[in-house]
């Protein structure tokens, strides 16, 4: 049996094999407004922390969305700027595809096995959003960096109609690097 000399806290976390990430502090993400035009007011907060059992939490408070259901993913890029599509300024294309390292090209939800990316979907009221969705298949190592994007629509978790029924993005925020 190997025998580990460091120090006590470094040789729990290293001799015992506890990652760096499993003592992460929460993340504060700012959600903004996003349009063809480019990144509007701030809209509220995703803050983003571990679970004990694994996974990831997304506490989100959002005021200015319509009630009713709305995508919710990671994407692949830190980016929230509008990007061209067929010729046409679209909102938050800087922010790529949903986020599939595993190279899934599947839609499963956020309990399956496809996109990493594919978040529960929120529900706005009159009132805003205020609701904590959990991603078990994520880590922080995972989303730092990346965009988190709220759809006009709800999501079904399918390529049909496009975007799985999301329809366009309206609202964006860049989880920092770290």
């Amino acid at each position: 049996m190997k025998r580990c000399t460091a120090p006590l806290l470094v040789s729990f976390i290293f001799c015992i094999g506890v990652s760096a990430d499993a003592y992460a502090a929460d993340v504060t993400v700012d959600m903004n407004k996003i349009t063809a035009d480019g990144i509007g007011d701030k809209l509220g907060t995703t803050v983003i922390s571990e679970k004990s059992g694994g996974g990831l939490e997304f506490k989100v408070d959002m005021i200015g969305i319509s009630p009713g259901e709305h995508g919710f993913h990671l994407h692949t890029n830190g980016g929230c700027a509008p990007q061209t599509k067929d010729g046409k300024s679209q909102a938050g294309l800087a922010a790529g595809s949903h986020y599939d390292p595993a190279s899934t090209k599947s839609h499963k939800g956020p309990m399956g096995h496809g996109h990493k990316g594919d978040l529960p979907f929120l529900t706005a009221t009159d009132k805003g959003i205020n609701v904590v969705a959990s991603a078990p298949h994520l880590s922080m190592t995972d989303v730092r960096g990346r965009a988190l994007v709220v759809h006009a629509g709800g999501d079904n978790y399918t390529d049909h109609p496009e975007n799985g029924g999301g329809m366009g993005r309206i609202a964006c925020g860049v989880v920092p690097k770290g």
